[in-house]
């Protein structure tokens, strides 16, 4: 039995989507001893019943194996040693007949005879995960790849996978947690970013099982690492689509979408344009119907569209013409409604620096919503480039929704080079 005196090497595992693949077990083979090997001890019977399986084995006679190994396992006095390699020869014949059932039998007792190296446990136990998960067992899946966690802290990519079962399983506020724990894992091992589709995952199940404060956060977590067009269209169309925005919440959403190049489409340029309108900015809304039919989004042959674009062409010069004056009524208002109107128009003509002055005399004046008043000082200030200025705008903002809003536009902000 020299054989076995060494360490029996570690069963492998490759990881394919939801299937294992195992490569034979080397307890049939005979490795070199070595100072740190473990030395084992067979029972006199079992050690006699384990030389005849592994000659079964050889000869590729597995079902006369299994039962040498199945009267083995029933001695009474068998050691941990016996227990260790009656469990590693039953994953040479699991193997050996495709028997799933039994591989993961085998690596149960191997580890649970407590004689599988410190740096092999890892491996083990992960096979019992995927094996698991092969035959749909979510539960025992998530168990043992958080059971691999607990001596492998630093493995991201199961991390992420053993979210995925926690979705599986409806856990979706667990399985998001430890997305995000993949997350900071991957990117403090390897000094990098997560890959982008695991932000978007997180998104996706937060989304999916309508949690709020997780969708909130994974949203910026989303467009602080990944600032594309894309990412925050999406991110902006579902924050609209659950956030119950008022026409004015609204059109500040949109100018950031505008500002993030995130408007897609006809529908978004349209949106946006008609809303300007209808608030009495001609100057914003031909501005950005100008920029969709560059994109390619709108087309003046359009009916609809044309009017729209006819609509706001012909007040444009009267509008800003009027700007003077509707600064003096403003000032001299007894209220800061006029000033917000005057602020609205000066930040759709680009002139940010007249807007602000606007905007905090109607936070002056009093009269007015100040978590709408302070995002757009915030707003003007981000588009000009004063990013201090408009984290400090920004983080005034209070009431629900347009914290989350003013939040966007900060995130948004600090990345402007």
């Amino acid at each position: 039995m020299k054989r076995w005196m060494g360490r029996a090497a570690a069963v492998l595992m490759l990881v394919a989507g939801a299937g294992v693949a195992l490569e034979p077990a080397a307890a049939q083979r005979q490795p070199k001893a070595s100072a740190s090997a473990p030395k084992f001890k067979f029972t006199k019977e079992v050690q006699a019943l384990l030389a005849k399986a592994q000659e079964a084995q050889q000869a590729n006679d597995h079902s006369t194996a299994i039962g040498l190994l199945t009267q083995a396992d029933a001695i009474p006095t068998k050691n941990a040693d016996d227990s260790y390699m009656i469990g590693m020869l039953r994953i040479n014949s699991g193997l050996g007949t495709q028997d799933n059932a039994l591989i993961e039998a085998g690596i149960e007792q191997a580890l649970a005879s407590g004689r599988v190296p410190q740096e092999d446990q890892g491996k083990f136990i992960r096979n019992l995960g995927s094996l698991a998960l092969q035959r749909n067992d979510t539960a025992k899946a998530a168990q043992q790849f958080e059971r691999y966690l607990a001596v492998n802290p630093d493995d991201a990519e199961v991390m992420a996978e053993t979210a995925e079962l926690h979705r599986r399983a409806n856990d979706n506020r667990r399985a998001i947690a430890t997305l995000q724990q993949a997350i900071a894992t991957k990117e403090r091992v390897s000094g990098g970013k997560a890959d982008e589709t695991w932000y978007r995952r997180a998104l996706a199940i937060a989304y999916d099982a309508n949690l709020p404060a997780e969708t909130a956060s994974t949203s910026e977590a989303l467009v602080k690492a990944y600032p594309n067009a894309t990412n925050w269209r999406d991110v902006l169309v579902i924050f609209r689509e659950t956030s119950r925005l008022d026409d004015q919440a609204n059109l500040d959403a949109l100018r950031l979408a505008r500002a993030a190049s995130a408007l897609a489409g006809e529908r978004d340029y349209f949106e946006f344009a008609e809303t300007a309108t209808m608030r009495g900015l001609p100057g914003e809304a031909k501005a950005v119907i100008d920029e969709g039919v560059a994109a390619g989004a709108l087309n003046l042959s359009k009916p609809v569209v044309r009017e729209l674009n006819t609509a706001a062409t012909s007040r444009v010069a009267a509008d800003k013409a009027g700007l003077p004056a509707a600064e003096k009524e403003s000032r001299a208002a007894k209220n800061g409604r006029a000033a917000l109107g005057t602020g609205d128009a000066f930040l759709g003509y680009s002139q940010y620096d007249k807007a602000v002055e606007m905007y905090r005399l109607a936070l002056e004046k009093g009269g007015v919503d100040a978590d709408t008043v302070n995002t757009r000082i915030g707003i003007a200030l981000a588009r000009k480039g004063d990013k201090a200025g408009a984290e400090a705008a920004f983080a005034a903002v209070k009431g629900a929704p347009r914290v989350q809003l003013a939040r966007y536009w900060q995130i948004w902000s600090s990345q402007r080079s």
